[in-house]
């Protein structure tokens, strides 16, 4: 009965937050909710951007999707950034996705999410939420043209078979990153022209991205991400993808696909950055030298392992220890 009532009276996005949050708060253009215990834990701070388009910052811990059925009756489309954490999502055909930092996914309503396992310590992400049949309006008159078309508009995201997953650009991150940080004086103008800018821009991501999306089982997205976490431990030994593949008892060829559209990147490519990224904190510590890091990295020939750091950094790893280490010093003696 409660279905046939939806059915007929498709929700609107004050309907679903008051069925499924409390709200806590109101302060000028932001309404703060907080998730109802059958639907997780969290605070969402909702602003209702331009007709069609709404923004929204998520501190989860846990969360439960409830309105699934609800969902399919308004043609509408989530646009998430990741800012802080890690979240895998299964949808309802048990296609999943996995998010990190800097991952952008892109939701639709044809295919609703039956689960979501937020990482430890919460997520934090920024949404937008877009209507589509008042986006058109929204973008052409704010922009004076007649060129954005309901049909056209991200045609590809709606016909997908999961929620599309993909690491940020550096416009993206920019632009999400200005989502953190809005100035008091005139909020409600800088919100507004950035949320547009983000949906902007994310129209031309998707317009120059003609790759197929390939979906795979939630064991597998499981098994993958117990990949990831094996490719953090142990830097100094070597550890091949055959190796890995047989850890995880998966298949080779399937590892390597499965964990470049999960993460963005190949498995040599993410042990890099790990590696790097420990090279970091040991230079910050200032007792080893940069030949006794590189080995503790996985490096034995130390010049291999200081042309990989200047290669990511742009800095040689004495140039980068001199530099941070008085930046560190500096702002202890502040």
């Amino acid at each position: 009965m409660e279905k046939e009532k939806w059915a007929e009276t498709p929700p609107d996005a004050d309907q679903l937050f008051d069925r499924y949050m409390s709200m806590i708060g109101r302060k000028d253009s932001e309404i703060t909710y907080r998730l109802k215990n059958d639907t997780g834990e969290g605070i969402m701070r909702r602003h209702n951007v331009a007709k069609g388009v709404q923004l929204i910052y998520s501190e989860i811990e846990s969360y439960t999707p409830m309105y699934q059925e609800q969902k399919q009756f308004v043609r509408y489309l989530e646009l998430m950034y990741m800012v802080e954490g890690h979240a895998d999502f299964e949808m309802e055909n048990r296609h999943c996705a996995s998010a990190d930092k800097g991952d952008v996914l892109l939701f639709n309503n044809r295919v609703g999410t039956r689960e979501c396992r937020v990482g430890r310590g919460g997520m934090r992400c920024i949404s937008i939420v877009v209507f589509l049949d008042d986006l058109e309006e929204t973008l052409n008159r704010f922009f004076g043209t007649r060129e954005f078309d309901r049909k056209q508009m991200f045609a590809d995201v709606l016909d997908a078979e999961s929620c599309i997953r993909f690491p940020a650009n550096e416009m993206l991150e920019n632009i999400f990153t200005g989502l953190q940080q809005i100035p008091e004086e005139y909020a409600d103008y800088h919100r507004k022209l950035l949320t547009l800018q983000a949906v902007i821009a994310l129209l031309d991501v998707r317009d120059g991205r003609k790759t197929s999306h390939r979906y795979f089982s939630g064991d597998t997205a499981h098994k993958v991400h117990e990949a990831r976490k094996l490719l953090g431990c142990d830097l100094g030994s070597e550890l091949s993808v055959e190796t890995l593949a047989k850890k995880i008892k998966l298949n080779r060829t399937t590892l390597q696909q499965v964990f470049r559209q999960m993460y963005g990147m190949s498995i040599y490519e993410y042990r890099t950055q790990v590696r790097m990224q420990e090279a970091k904190n040991l230079l910050l510590q200032d007792r080893l030298s940069v030949t006794e890091i590189a080995g503790q990295c996985g490096y034995s020939n130390a010049s291999k392992f200081a042309a990989c750091f200047r290669r990511i950094t742009g800095f040689t790893p004495g140039e980068w220890r001199r530099n941070n280490v008085i930046a560190v010093s500096d702002n202890i003696e502040n």
